[in-house]
């Protein structure tokens, strides 16, 4: 068996970055090449929203296919994230408090996703094939 060291944890091992999330993004293609934009995430027990600051938003709204992005950590081995794949569907009846109404509010529906955290390397052990 080959082993490798990973920084790749279950979801539940951070899942403080999904339920208050320190900072997070999405990731698109536009309509000029890559887009990263700051989001306010709001998780309510299966469903995720992403609110969008107004005067950010592309002219037509966001496309559909998103990347979201929690992270928190400074320095490398602190560094720790969940990243979500998926569909993005507008969503004005997710806006909340009077602060949230300078966002434009998506519904999110995660395909797929990955979280990793520095500060818990470990050794994995590949089974070889045979």
């Amino acid at each position: 068996m080959a082993a490798r060291v990973t920084q790749r944890v279950a979801v539940d091992e951070v899942a403080d970055l999904v339920t208050r999330a320190p900072r997070a993004a999405i990731a698109f293609a536009g309509a000029d090449g890559p887009q990263i934009l700051p989001v306010a995430l709001r998780v309510d027990g299966e469903t995720m929203s992403v609110g969008v600051d107004r005067g950010a938003v592309p002219e037509g709204g966001l496309p559909p296919q998103i990347t979201l992005v929690s992270d928190d950590g400074r320095f490398w081995f602190e560094l720790r994230a969940v990243v979500w794949r998926g569909v993005a569907a507008s969503a004005p009846e997710a806006a909340g408090t009077t602060d949230e109404e300078r966002l434009t509010w998506y519904r999110f529906e995660p395909r797929r996703v990955a979280a990793w955290d520095y500060s818990r390397l470990h050794e994995v052990h590949d089974e070889e094939p045979g």
